[in-house]
C-alpha cells in the first residue's frame, strides 16, 4: 500500500542533506584552494554537520509508519556512501599521515 503514503519534510531534508554533504565534499578542494585554506575548517564542519543531520532525519523518516520509503532509501544510499568516504579518509589520515 505504498500509494497512500506521503513524503513529508523528513524525507526531503534527509535527501537534501545527503546530497549537500556530497556536494560539500566535492567542493572541498576548490574552496580550500580559492580561500588559501581559511575556510577549510568551516567547510569540513559543514560536511560533518550535514552528515549528522542526514543520519538523524534518516532515523526519523524510517521510523515513521506513514512516510513513503522511496526517497529515504535513495537518501540512505547517498548517506552511506558519504559516511564511508569520510570514515575512509579519517582512517587513511590516522594510519598513514603520521609517517610523512
Amino acid at each position: 500500500m505504498e500509494s497512500n503514503k506521503l513524503y513529508t519534510w523528513k524525507s526531503y531534508v534527509f535527501l537534501a542533506t545527503s546530497v549537500l554533504s556530497g556536494v560539500f565534499m566535492l567542493l572541498l578542494d576548490l574552496i580550500s584552494t580559492a580561500t588559501d585554506e581559511k575556510l577549510t575548517g568551516t567547510w569540513i564542519f559543514l560536511i560533518i554537520l550535514c552528515l549528522f543531520v542526514s543520519v538523524a532525519t534518516g532515523i526519523m523518516a524510517f521510523s515513521s509508519k506513514l512516510e513513503g520509503k522511496i526517497i529515504p532509501i535513495i537518501a540512505s544510499v547517498l548517506t552511506i556512501i558519504n559516511v564511508s568516504i569520510v570514515v575512509f579518509f579519517l582512517w587513511f589520515g590516522a594510519n598513514f599521515a603520521t609517517g610523512l
